[in-house]
Formats: structure tokens, C-alpha cells, sequence
């Protein structure tokens, strides 16, 4: 009988297996099938990262003010806003990038051009939402939205430059918000430079190999974003370092609690979800 219920579990843990790794064939590319359910891990905390700003998406504009705040009222931890910086030098949210009907209520003429080229008085005429009454609001205003809650902003850089990199950490510093700003870097060699330069700078490293993730480790930065792979080896390499590990599941099939838990039994300690207000909801481990 013992036997039995032996080689039954064992059949299910590896259903489970081959379900996960059939998920694994959408946005997301992971590699988890190596990492042995609940090792031995600290305790997790329940970290999760809002996509394009809405605690649920598509309850709310993408990017928007209104957005933001939804997810301060709801108390996510981190809030992820794709933040970019305009030919006048002005630093605005919008993810993609050009103007469309699909993407904005805006007048035809704007549409597809680069949006970093449009000025001031042309982005204020394009609108997130029918009623025209929730603008692209400039990152300032978004830092502002947050001054009076616990979430922080997690910058994913739109056209990520060194420009663009200083003038988001520079403006936050200026409004004395830099600790609640999560700046992501991909490139290393400006990790580097934005550890130098601003060494009170938090800083996402989005490391696409192991040498990324190596050189991320050697730069002491607060969290790896292990892009496009992840395994347990990665994951111990950066808890050694006192490094959090992130994993971005939005815009995608893994993107559900099964997954969430999944996940985070192994080690993973935030996640980037468009069903953020969700994840807690759900009781964390022990």
C-alpha cells in the first residue's frame, strides 16, 4: 500500500513538472524544473510589483496617475511604471513607443511618431482614458502620488540610456524620494556607473546570464531581475550576496497563484504580476 501511494506521488510530481514546463513556452523562459520544491529557504516575504502601475490591469489606465494611487491605496510594495525622457529633457510615463488609437485618445496626427519627440504641448493632448480626463503624467507626478504611502516605484527605463538613468535618480533625489525608487538597469557596465555615481541608488539588475548576474552580484545591487532564465544555482548565488531575486510573470500564462507559489517555494522573492492586489490575498508561506 505504502508503495502505491510512493509511486503515486511521484507520478503527480512529475505531471506537475511537464504542466510547468508546457507553461514555460509563453513570454517568460524559465528553467525551474532543477530547483527541489520548498528547499531549505529564509522566510519569504510577500513582495509583489504592480505592472505598468494598476493593482489589477485593465482596471485602470496603464501608466496612469490614477493607477499609481489605486496601488498605494492597496499598499503594493512596489509599483512599476515605464518612465521615459523627452527631446525637451522632461521625464514622462508611457510604455510604448508612439501614440495610437489603441494606445491613447489622442489626435490622429500625433500617432506614430516617437513619443520622446513630441513636445510638451502635443503629449498634453493625448489622453489614457475616454473621458479625457487622466493625462500622461510626468514622473515627477508620479513620485508625488507616492510621497504619502509605504509602495516605491520601479523604474523600468524606456530607451534606457545613462541620461535617462541620471535624470531618475537625480529628480528622485532632488524630491527626497531616491529610497523609494527601484531603479532597472540591463546594461552592466551602467550598473557600475550608477553604483559610483550614486551609491544610494537602488538598483534592479536585469541580468540575461550568468555574467550578468555575476557582475550584478559584484556590484551590490538590491535585486536581479533573472531575465529570460533562472535556476537554483542563480537563486543561491544571489541570496549569498543578500541579493533578492525577481521574476516578471505579466503579460503571460504563468501569471496565476499556482505559478505565484511555485515560484516563490523556491526562492523567488518578488514578483512582477499585472494581478498584483491579488498576490496578497494569498497566505503566505511558512
Amino acid at each position: 500500500m505504502m508503495s502505491r501511494c510512493m509511486r503515486a506521488h511521484k507520478l503527480i510530481i512529475l505531471l506537475l513538472t511537464l504542466f510547468f514546463i508546457h507553461l514555460v513556452g509563453c513570454c517568460v523562459h524559465v528553467s525551474m524544473v532543477d530547483i527541489p520544491p520548498l528547499v531549505a529557504q529564509r522566510p519569504l516575504a510577500r513582495v509583489v510589483a504592480a505592472h505598468r502601475g494598476p493593482p489589477i490591469h485593465g482596471d485602470l489606465p496603464d501608466n496612469s496617475l490614477a493607477a499609481i494611487t489605486s496601488s498605494v491605496q492597496h499598499k503594493i510594495p512596489f509599483i512599476e511604471v515605464d518612465v521615459r525622457l523627452s527631446h525637451e529633457g522632461e521625464l514622462f510615463l508611457f510604455h510604448d513607443g508612439s501614440l495610437t488609437s489603441g494606445n491613447s485618445f489622442s489626435p490622429s496626427r500625433l500617432h506614430g511618431r516617437p513619443i520622446q519627440s513630441l513636445s510638451h504641448e502635443e503629449r498634453s493632448e493625448a489622453f489614457l482614458n475616454k473621458q479625457r480626463s487622466l493625462a500622461i503624467p510626468s514622473f515627477e507626478s508620479a513620485l508625488s502620488a507616492i510621497r504619502e504611502g509605504s509602495s516605491s516605484l520601479q523604474v523600468d527605463l524606456k530607451g534606457e540610456s545613462d541620461a535617462l538613468a541620471r535624470k531618475v535618480i537625480e529628480t528622485a533625489q532632488s524630491m527626497g524620494l531616491l529610497s523609494r525608487v527601484l531603479v532597472q538597469v540591463r546594461n552592466p557596465e551602467r550598473v557600475a556607473m550608477l553604483r559610483k555615481s550614486f551609491p544610494a541608488a537602488r538598483i534592479l539588475a536585469r541580468c540575461l546570464s550568468p555574467h550578468d548576474l555575476k557582475s550584478a552580484i559584484a556590484q551590490q545591487v538590491e535585486f536581479v531581475e533573472l531575465e529570460r532564465w533562472i535556476s537554483s544555482d542563480a537563486i543561491a548565488d544571489a541570496h549569498r550576496a543578500g541579493i533578492q531575486v525577481l521574476i516578471n510573470v505579466a503579460t503571460s500564462r504563468l501569471d496565476e497563484s499556482a505559478t505565484w507559489e511555485y515560484f516563490r517555494s523556491r526562492g523567488v522573492d518578488s514578483i512582477t504580476s499585472d494581478r498584483a492586489a491579488e498576490h496578497l490575498l494569498v497566505t503566505p508561506l511558512r
